[in-house]
Formats: C-alpha cells, structure tokens, sequence
C-alpha cells in the first residue's frame, strides 16, 4: 500500500511539475512577446486593420488666352463587379437582363461578350473583373439601375474606381507644345508647369471592416489634396487654327518631310500660334515633335539679315551703295559661290536690291570684303545681339544656337567659313530663335522673349500674371533699323518674294532656301525652305516664321513653299484683327445695342426689350431664350430644358447658367469671365443630382 501510495505522489509531483515549467514557459513567451517583439507585432496587426491611401489632387487645365480650353482632366470610371457577393438565385433570374443593360449603356460590346466574362468570373470565384475601363459619370449612373446592380455594392457586385482622363477638347491642335501628361516623360507646357498643375497630393486612413471593406476613418485623420493650378497660355485658338491649316495644306501640296509656323505678337513676345507637322507613313501629317523650340537647322538666306545689319551698323555700307554680283558665282578658295539661280546678267547693283533678290555672292562679298581682316567684329555682333543665346522660352528642350565664336579656332574655322556664314550656313538656329530676331526688328530694335504662358489661375482667379521680359533693349541704332526694315519690305514689293505682295496691307520679310547636309555633303535635291518676317509693315503687330524641310515636289525655293503659308496666316489674322483693319462703321439700327447672338433668362430679355422699346417677339413660352439678331431684327428661340438631361448654356452669363444647373442639382465649377464658352458636360448628356459639371467663361 505505501508503495501504491508513493507512486501516486510521484506522479502528482511530476505533473505539478510539468504544470508549473509550461507556466513558466508561457509566462516567458508573454514577456518576450510584450517587450521584445511586441512593437513589431502591433505595427503588423495595425498595418493589416489600418492603411493610408493616397488622394490624388485635381491636375490643373490649360487654357487659351481667350479661356478656350487647351487640356484638361475629367472624371471617368473604371467599372468593376464582384459576382461572388451575388445570391444565386438572382444571378440566375436577371443574368441575361444585366447583360443586355450592359451592352445598351456601354455601347461596346454585345450582351453575349458581358455573359461569357461574368460566368467565367463567378466560376472562378474573381471579386475583381472589369466590365469597363472609362465609363462616363452618366454612364455609371445608369449602370446603378440595372437588375443585379441596383442591389447595392454588397448585393450586386458593382463598383467603381474613379480615374482622371486628361483630354484635349482641341484635339491635336498646337497639341505638341500645349504637352502629354505622362507619368514619366511629361512633355511641352505639361512637363514645364508639371508642379503647378499637380497640385498636392492627399492622405486618408482607412479601417478595415466586416466584409473585408476599407471604410474612411475621422476626418481629423485626414489631409486633403490641393487640387493644381490652371496654366493661362497665350496662344490664340483662332490663330493657331488659321496657322495649322495653312502649313498643313502647303506640306500636303509639296509632300514635305516637316514643317512649323510661329506666330508671335510684336510688342510683347507671346507666341500667339505655334504648329509643328511631321509627315507620317501612311502620308498623313500630325504633331509628332516640336521643331519651332527643338529643332536646329541652318537657316540659309534668312541670316542674310544679320549680315546686312552688322555692315550698316559699323558703317560699312548703306543700303544704296553698289555691290557686284559678278554675274552670279564668286570664287573662296577652293570653293565656288552661287546665287540660288546660278549664272544671271547682274553686276553692279545697289545693296539693296542684292538683299532683296537674296543674292549669295552680293551679301558675301561684302561681309568677306569688310571683315577678312577682322572676323572677331562680325562675329561679336552675334554676342552683341544675344543671337548666341537659347531665348529662355518655357517649355523644355530648347537647344543653344551653334555659332563659330572663336576665328582663331583652326578646327572650326576655315578661309570659306565667315562667307558661308554670311548667308546662312556653318552655323544652326532654331525656327524660334530665328523669330525671335525677326521680331526685335518689327519691334524698333527691342528683343523679347518668346512668351507661351500668361499667368496662373485658381477657380477663375489669376494667381500669378508674367510680363513680358526683354532680352536686348536695342539690337542696332535706329539708323540701321530703318534701313533694314525697308530692305525687308522690298523683298516683297519686288524681290524673291514679291509673289505674296497685297494691295491691303504691307508685308516685310525674308525667304530662305538653304541646301540640307546629306551625307555629311550639301545635296542638290534637299532643301529647308523658309520665310520670316511682319505685318503690317508700316505699324507691325505681329511677326511669323514659317520653315518647310525637304519639299519634294519640283517647287522648293522659300517665297514659292513657305511664302504663301505666311501669306494666308497673315491674309486671316489682318482680316480678324480690329486693331489692323480699323472700326467698322456702327449699325445705325435701332438693334444695334443687342449682342447677335446669346441665350438666358427669358424675364431679362423681356427687360431689355422694353427698356429699348423693342416689341417683344410672339410665340414663345420658354422660361429660358437663345436670342439673336437676325435680318436686323430679334429673334427669340425656346431653349429647350429637360428634366435629367445636360442642356446648352453656352452663350449664357454666369448668373443665369449657375441658376439653372444649379435648380437641376449639378455642382458647378466656374473659370474665366464673361459668358459660357464651354461646358465639361456635353448637351443632351444624362445627368443625375450631385454631379460636377465644370464651365468656362470667356
């Protein structure tokens, strides 16, 4: 019996003991939990019940200078289902009705397409298929009526990620220099003003709830985004139109390689219009680099303006003194010169004239003659000016002009070489940089800097307005400005442009036909053809360049290709610019105080009308008007206004548009001044209450 009982306590002790060392053990183990590992563990656990997201700010638009939007971002919807959520007996019933909704809203594809993707998903237990990739915001609105989805996100599966689309209501117009938004190589003023039309991003904690759905902690958690400022640039859609189409139909005609125009206001450098054409495969032309700011080129005769501006400017010659031409060829070396024509009659001719007929050997044996000695004077005109200086415009990739600084440098300088760059050639220069010289001259010596952005703006408000900036004060004296100006005009009143010579208004200008390096040699069947100059003449507002590369056609001198695009954008923007054409005479009706054309609320019509003792014209019964002027008369029209539906306010005042979308429950956000010239929400488009619709005034 004792040792019956000495086994069992035996057995107590070891267990008691066991007991005790497990205790012990697990004591142990919290205490290392709780102050070895437990930070670790706490972050762990936290990190998978809480998360911060980003909230992206609103990328800012890019505007017109008259308001017109160049590029902007708008909401778009990635649709996503989750068909595990659905309940069997439902997915059964309304599958091929969803189906069929699907294809009505989305319009892309038929409802066989949407049943196949949904019953592959549901086999495979996805939580995650995309039924869309950009889906308008009316078009999610609909999708919420559908049988299955109007259950709810829990019930029916659908939901949405929000995407921002930055889209061009222009299209590719000046579409190169306005820029991609791209994430890693942002170009044009969308990659110049990148941080400025960003905005600031936002934080937002989340918690992980039931369902394993992430739900928004407190507000106080949060940081929100600052959506981006709007870029006002100063390109003048009106213009830029006008010039595109015109450099667009001269390369089509001459099946040219590339070609760019630029248009920039005298007094102040804003680049007004600004198009760059690249012929593409299959024959067609688009926007494809930005040959005005990037490209170098050797300009050919249209450097000839410097050369002559530096021999009167040191006195050398004055526009009437005499220059032989010797018949058309001169000998540098082992070099032969010739005039674009080859072998002519001329010898003796004034300065003049050889500029204006763009004589190679004329405007090279002068330079040659007057500086041989001391090609370091010639060449300090270039530093003078500022011509060896990239123009600072604001987009990036503007490269720096190339020049042969340093006479004394044998390698780059050889005994053809201050000829050759008298009239074009051993040097390179952007179309821009070019302009921009150009420019100085119609601007009474005064160098500015090519402008393309007018300030910044938030809802409508400038935040930030820039001036126009000076490069030079004076790049000559008046004398020599005088004289060079009125070379320039007799290009085109009887040289090698005088093919694009008016009787309305007076051009001055300079074309260029330069032979392109093939092959390290200078080809006889490729060339860059080009013309610069102003208009009007006699009081210039605007000076334009336009270079043409590899004409292919049997026509390729600079007054027969770029002449005529000059030609036609300064035709349009004279016939549009009331500051050129004068004030036209007012109408002597008694209309003439009402605008031709604009829509609002029809009680404030009724007060105009009466207030000008006009007779209220019958028949209609609209609380809202379109009224315009028509055959001298008025004209009311019923703006058409439907529950659930975008109407037109284009052409209303803000007070009235903000009244009536507002009565309609949409969110309104307002740019610019003046009356409504554009709408984010398209006319006739659903819409639902809540919605964002975003208007431009100008």
């Amino acid at each position: 019996m004792t040792e019956v009982k000495k086994d069992i306590l035996w057995r107590l002790y070891l267990t008691y003991a066991f007991f005790v060392l497990a205790g012990v053990a697990i004591v142990v183990q919290i205490l290392r939990i709780q102050l070895v590992e437990g930070e670790d563990l706490r972050a762990d656990a936290s990190e998978k019940q809480i998360k911060s997201v980003s909230i992206a700010a609103k990328r800012g638009s890019i505007y017109a200078e008259d308001g017109s939007l160049l590029a902007a971002s708008f909401p778009y919807y990635r649709v996503i289902m989750d068909p595990s959520v659905i309940d069997a007996k439902v997915f059964a019933r309304d599958l091929d009705s969803l189906c069929l909704g699907l294809s009505r809203v989305l319009k892309d594809q038929p409802p066989s397409y949407y049943k196949e993707k949904i019953l592959q998903a549901r086999r495979t237990e996805s939580k995650y298929l995309v039924l869309h990739k950009k889906a308008t915001v009316p078009q999610y609105y609909e999708l919420q009526k559908l049988p299955v989805f109007r259950l709810g996100r829990n019930r029916g599966g659908l939901y949405k990620e929000e995407i921002q689309v930055r889209e061009r209501p222009y299209g590719s117009l000046a579409s190169r220099t306005v820029g991609i938004e791209r994430e890693n190589n942002k170009v044009g003023l969308e990659g110049a003003y990148d941080s400025v039309l960003a905005g600031v991003t936002g934080l937002q904690l989340q918690r992980r709830v039931a369902g394993n759905v992430w739900m928004p902690l407190n507000d106080a958690n949060q940081v929100d985004p600052v959506d981006g400022l709007d870029i006002i640039t100063t390109i003048d859609v009106n213009i830029q139109d006008i010039t595109e189409t015109a450099l667009r139909r001269i390369l089509i005609k001459n099946d040219a390689a590339w070609g760019t125009a630029v248009v920039m206001e005298v007094a102040t450098g804003k680049i007004r219009a600004i198009s760059n054409l690249t012929r593409l495969e299959e024959g067609n032309y688009a926007e494809v680099l930005n040959y005005a700011v990037g490209t170098k080129v050797e300009p050919g005769s249209t450097f000839k303006l410097f050369s002559l501006m530096a021999l009167l400017e040191d006195g050398y010659v004055t526009i009437q003194d005499s220059v032989d031409l010797n018949l058309g060829t001169y000998q540098y070396g082992d070099r032969v010169m010739k005039d674009s024509e080859g072998k002519h009659e001329y010898r003796n001719v004034t300065v003049e004239k050889a500029f204006a007929n763009s004589s190679n050997v004329g405007i090279s044996r002068l330079v040659t003659e007057h500086y041989r000695t001391n090609k370091e004077k010639y060449v300090k005109h270039i530093t003078d000016i500022g011509l060896d200086k990239p123009t600072g415009v604001c987009i990036p990739g503007e490269p720096a002009p190339k020049f042969k600084l340093d006479p004394s440098d044998k390698k780059n300088w050889s005994g053809v070489t201050l000829p050759w760059m008298s009239v074009g050639y051993e040097l390179e220069i952007t179309p821009l940089q070019m302009l921009t010289f150009y420019n100085a001259v119609a601007n009474d010596g005064k160098m500015m800097q090519p402008m393309l952005v007018e300030g910044t703006s938030r809802y409508g408000q400038m935040q930030e307005t820039y001036k126009p900036v000076v490069l030079n004060q004076k790049i000559c004296s008046d004398k020599t400005l005088k004289q060079v100006q009125a070379c320039l005009e007799m290009v085109v009143d009887s040289g090698t442009a005088k093919n694009i010579r008016n009787d309305h208004y007076k051009i001055a200008g300079k074309t260029g036909t330069a032979q392109r390096l093939v092959n390290r040699f200078y080809s006889n069947t490729s060339y860059l053809a080009s013309f610069a100059g102003y208009f009007p003449a006699d009081d210039p507002k605007y000076s334009c360049i336009v270079v043409v590369s590899e004409p292919s056609k049997l026509v390729f001198y600079g007054g027969y290709v770029a002449g005529p695009v000059f030609r036609e954008i300064a035709d349009k923007v004279y016939s549009h610019d009331l500051r050129m054409v004068g004030p036209v005479n007012a109408s002597d009706s008694s209309y003439a105080g009402l605008t031709t054309r604009t829509k609002g609320y029809a009680g404030d019509f009724r007060e105009i009308l009466d207030w000008m003792d006009i007779s209220e014209p019958a028949g209609n019964s609209s609380e809202w008007w379109m009224l315009s002027i028509d055959a001298d008369k008025p004209k009311v029209s019923d703006v058409a206004i439907m529950d659930k539906v975008m109407p037109s306010v284009k052409g209303m005042g803000l007070r009235d548009a903000m009244y009536l979308l507002e009565t309609m429950g949409l969110k309104v956000e307002v740019s610019g001044t003046g009356k409504v010239v554009y709408q984010s929400l398209s006319p006739g488009t659903g819409i639902y209450r809540g919605a964002k619709v975003f208007l431009k005034l100008g």
